[in-house]
Parts: structure tokens; sequence; C-alpha cells
């Protein structure tokens, strides 16, 4: 098991994960992102607020860049 951290990217602001989350993969961490991101989109939408712009950063307890996931492409129309 590797950790992930999930940082929150909003335009230019960048909220950083500092626990992380553990997965199996790379691939595993994508699928919780995909799954987080979904979270965050009900809870936009409950609270009246924006997802324009908004994105999770994966990235791998080693630094590298995993996966982006915009919280609009979770959205299916």
């Amino acid at each position: 098991m590797q950790r992930y951290f999930f940082h929150i990217r909003e335009r230019n602001e960048l909220e950083l994960d500092v626990e992380g989350v553990e997965f199996a993969d790379d691939a595993a961490a994508r699928m919780g992102a995909i799954s987080a991101a979904k979270e965050m989109v009900v809870e936009a939408v409950v609270g009246d607020a924006e997802i324009d712009g908004r994105q999770l950063e994966v990235m791998s307890s080693g630094g590298d860049l995993v996966a982006v996931v915009s919280l609009q492409s979770v959205i299916k129309i």
C-alpha cells in the first residue's frame, strides 16, 4: 500500500492534503479521487457553491503527480 494525497486546486489556490489515503496502486488512487470528486460535487450542489475550476491533484508519497480530476469531469449529463 502506498499513501496518496488529494490536493484541492481552485483556480490559483492550492489546499494541501496533509493526511493522505492509502491505496494499492496509482489506478486505485485515481478511482478514489473520482469518488471523492463526485462527493464534492454533491456537497457543492447542496451548498449552492460553484465547481468551476476546482480539481483534485493526486500526488504519490514520492511526490509524483498521478492524476488530475476536475469536478466537472465527473458529472454525467
